[in-house]
């Protein structure tokens, strides 16, 4: 789909004001901010309407997607998601526990390596 196509369904007052209550209801529940000007806008919509527990969010994409099917016709297909994504908490990437748990065996192997020190002097362990 090319840009002026993408630009024309923003000139809508209704389409505009319905994609800023889903844009503010992800903000709520996602902490993601939607921009206007993103090219990916109509994807991130609906992929955050199909993760949603948000009833309304649901209904507010639905009545998007009729007034979009109404002025443009059927939506491009999403992209399958990336098999090594990344966790995310919070808006921030999250280490896999695997190699969480391969950095506290390794801390643990170093620490045996160095010994315990208190105070500045190498303590005996037992």
């Amino acid at each position: 789909m090319d840009a002026t196509t993408d630009h024309r369904w923003l000139m809508q007052y209704n389409i505009v004001n319905l994609v800023n209550q889903c844009r503010r209801l992800i903000r709520a529940e996602f902490d993601e901010s939607l921009s206007l000007t993103d090219p990916a806008l109509r994807q991130k919509l609906a992929h955050y309407a199909g993760h949603t527990r948000s009833q309304g969010m649901q209904r507010l994409y639905g009545e998007i997607r009729l007034a979009l099917l109404e002025l443009e016709g059927e939506d491009p297909p999403l992209p399958p998601p990336a098999k090594g994504s990344v966790r995310l908490y919070r808006g921030q990437p999250v280490e896999s526990r695997n190699t969480q748990n391969e950095k506290d065996e390794s801390r643990s192997v170093q620490r045996q390596r160095k010994g315990l020190m208190y105070r500045g002097h190498k303590v005996a362990q037992g």
